[in-house]
């Protein structure tokens, strides 16, 4: 039998996903599990053992009725019988649909109930992503304790010699930035967080983020400190990442990442949304200040709540766990 899963779309929901990916063949044990997911978050699911093939939609064939189509009928190749979908959207119904899926199964969202032969109803109270991508194979909790990323030694040798090249020893990994502006880390509280501390600092971002990284090395008295953005594609910088001391985090994808890995990271969240997209590994400690989002539920208040004394706490709970 051959099981299909279309993957979220977001870096930090495709790692949000991987207690699904670990379940997935205790559900189907003799199957063939096929991974289908945007070319960003592929690096989320390499290696995994639980995956027997990885399809990579392109950049550039993600969007549009024609890429949609193309997509779908493409899959029919494969022969499908079981079809699940960890995303809500219309399109990935519609791409299960069009792969000749015997079994399509997904949330009722978005009109997509007509493509689908199993239709979940979606939670109706607030429910951790993770446990409602579970919902979809009727479980209700995960074993926190399993690996969820899977680094080679390859990998791992050339992360090494990497970071020793930087001239960095045990460095701290940095995510101020989010896809979301008011999950940024306001420049002042990252300075009164980090300005004059002994550790070495790499900062992780996207190309786009690069300037305002130079901008956050050049306002803090730290001696090694060093941006990162751009320079490593998304598998390069998880290796670079799980060799860190532990790590500060926006709440982003490589917030997600690192706490999964088993980073011991600090996260910080507020409007909320902890309670739903917290991170889920089991040495991270989030910062959650909504008490102070009323009636804003937005970020900025909360981010800008968190002290230095917020901040060294929390490090030395990590690091002693």
């Amino acid at each position: 039998m051959k099981v299909a899963i279309y993957s979220p779309n977001w870096v930090g929901d495709a790692v949000l996903s991987l207690p699904f990916i670990n379940n997935i063949k205790l559900k189907h044990p003799d199957s063939k599990i096929i991974m289908i997911c945007k070319k960003w978050v592929s690096s989320v699911y390499l290696n995994h053992p639980n995956i027997d093939e990885l399809i990579v939609i392109p950049v550039g064939k993600n969007h549009g009725i024609i890429n949609t189509f193309n997509t779908g009928l493409s899959l029919r190749d494969l022969k499908i019988d079981v079809f699940y979908s960890l995303t809500d959207s219309f399109r990935s119904s519609t791409i299960m649909w069009l792969s000749g899926a015997i079994k399509r199964i997904g949330f009722i969202a978005q009109f997509r109930g007509l493509f689908l032969t199993e239709k979940i109803e979606l939670p109706t109270k607030k429910v951790h992503r993770s446990l409602k991508y579970l919902k979809l194979m009727n479980k209700t909790e995960f074993n926190s304790d399993l690996k969820f990323i899977f680094l080679n030694e390859k990998e791992l040798s050339w992360g090494k010699k990497e970071i020793k090249s930087l001239g960095l020893k045990d460095p701290v990994a940095l995510f101020p930035f989010s896809i979301a502006p008011e999950r940024t880390f306001p420049q002042e509280k990252i300075s009164e967080w980090i300005n004059g501390s002994n550790e070495s600092y790499m900062i992780f971002g996207s190309k786009d983020e690069a300037k305002k990284a130079k901008k956050i090395i050049q306002k803090n008295k730290i001696k090694n400190i060093i941006s990162l953005c751009g320079k490593y594609s998304l598998r390069e910088s998880i290796v670079m990442i799980s060799l860190c001391k532990y790590a500060i985090a926006s709440d982003s994808g490589l917030g997600h990442l690192s706490s999964i890995i088993g980073v011991p990271t600090i996260s910080f969240f507020g409007g909320n949304r902890s309670i739903v997209t917290g991170p889920i590994g089991k040495n991270c400690k989030v910062i959650d200040k909504s008490h102070r989002c009323k009636p804003c539920r937005k970020n900025i208040c909360c981010l800008k709540s968190i002290t230095l004394a917020d901040v060294s706490s929390s490090i030395s709970s990590v690091l002693t766990n």
